[in-house]
């Protein structure tokens, strides 16, 4: 029998255990683990599906369809599909709570994961493992990738060589699991330093590239740097590491958010008050209706205080996606029992009637029941509730 090679067996041993990058030093690419399976499908010509799981920047007409326009192009013999699972203002909170349906039941082989812009609604360390707990559990070959965009507040702390709020809690998830990471900064933070693209500016700038018109949202150019960073970035990591399943480790944290998901407004135990939303008419539900129907998909309202939404769960946490707009309206939420906490939900928005959605703090893992009361309704409105998230596994 052929012994292994003492040097593969470094190897091996060195791609398993914990990576070190300093989380708070910001870096265009770290390898770590690659992505092995899917670049492995790739250059044999097969099918792959890609996963694009993040916020309004990877909605966009940008990057993602420019990432897999490259994907195509440099691996023509494969079939490469697109799994759109970006939703404009959700963050990585949300994406746990709907990975396992609109992502995992797809059956990718790559996702990608952007959410350091719009961040994780206080729970950034846990929803994030959770992404990655979820994927492994149910697709132990699908790889992931971490992509992070950038916003004007972060170009300053870039260019000082330090890393942006969010960063240090996904680099130190990635180090441990192993994930690449692709930080879309640097590039963008060296350019505006040289002077040969101005970060925000609301027209175009002779001799300039504009980055972006709000300080958030490229625009094509800005979309365009993002697609070279990201291409350069995966080729860095052609031949690194072995096709196989990826193992999960111990969770990092005390309660990663691995089971998850969302109670649509036709599942849910509701008071005699609500009435389905016409998704066709309703003027409010369709004032953004795409950002709307993706968070609420479907919804149901009620026009008078007191009405009640009543969920029963096994976990840590629940939360509720609704559309505040007018003056606000106030929502009570009391769990077994207890002092009701008050939500103020306001509109925070001057032109369009944005869908958002929130969480309660979190609860010492069991079985709760939490009861949603409309408490304060302005005259003349109407409060559109949307899909229950539930952190931990729904109870009869």
């Amino acid at each position: 029998m052929m012994l292994a090679c003492p040097a593969l067996l470094l190897a091996a041993a060195l791609q398993a255990a914990p990576y070190t990058f300093p989380p708070n030093v910001p870096e265009e690419c770290r390898v770590r683990d690659g992505l092995p399976n899917v670049l492995a499908k790739l250059t044999a010509g097969e099918t792959v599906s890609v996963a694009y799981l993040g916020g309004s920047i990877t909605a966009a007409a940008g990057w993602r369809p420019k990432t897999l326009a490259w994907f195509r192009a440099q691996f023509p013999t494969a079939k490469v599909e697109e799994i759109n699972a970006a939703i404009s203002g959700t963050g990585s909170d949300y994406s746990a709570c709907r990975v396992k349906g609109d992502v995992l039941a797809q059956k990718p082989d790559l996702v990608f994961l952007e959410c350091r812009v719009n961040g994780g609604g206080g729970y950034e360390q846990p929803s994030v493992e959770g992404v990655v707990r979820q994927v492994w559990r149910d697709s132990p070959r699908c790889d992931i990738c971490f992509v992070y965009t950038v916003g004007h507040w972060m170009i300053t702390d870039v260019q000082n060589g330090k890393a942006p709020w969010f960063t240090p809690i996904m680099e130190t998830i990635a180090n441990a699991y192993g994930i690449p990471s692709i930080d879309l900064a640097p590039e963008v933070a060296q350019r505006v330093k040289d002077g040969s693209v101005i970060f925000q500016a609301p027209a175009p700038v002779p001799g300039k590239l504009v980055f972006s018109g709000d300080g958030v949202h490229p625009g094509d150019g800005g979309h365009e740097i993002y697609r070279e960073v990201i291409a350069r970035s995966i080729l860095k990591m052609q031949g690194v590491g072995q096709p196989g399943p990826h193992e999960l480790i111990a969770p990092l944290g005390a309660h990663p958010w691995e089971t998850a998901e969302l109670l649509p407004a036709d599942r849910q135990t509701r008071s005699a008050g609500w009435q389905p939303v016409d998704r066709t008419a309703d003027p409010v539900y369709r004032d953004d209706f795409g950002r709307t129907d993706a968070m609420l998909r479907g919804a149901a309202k009620c026009d008078k205080a007191g009405e009640t939404i009543t969920v029963k769960f096994d976990g840590t946490t629940v939360g509720l996606s609704d559309i505040p707009y007018g003056q606000p309206s106030n929502i009570e939420v009391s769990v077994d029992g207890g002092p009701a906490k008050a939500f103020a939900r306001p509109q925070t928005e001057a032109i369009r009637k944005y869908a958002r959605f929130f969480y309660l703090p979190e609860l010492p893992p069991g079985p709760h029941t939490a009861v949603f009361t409309v408490k304060d309704l302005p005259a003349g409105q109407s409060y559109y509730a949307g899909q229950i998230l539930v952190v931990g596994k729904l109870l009869p």
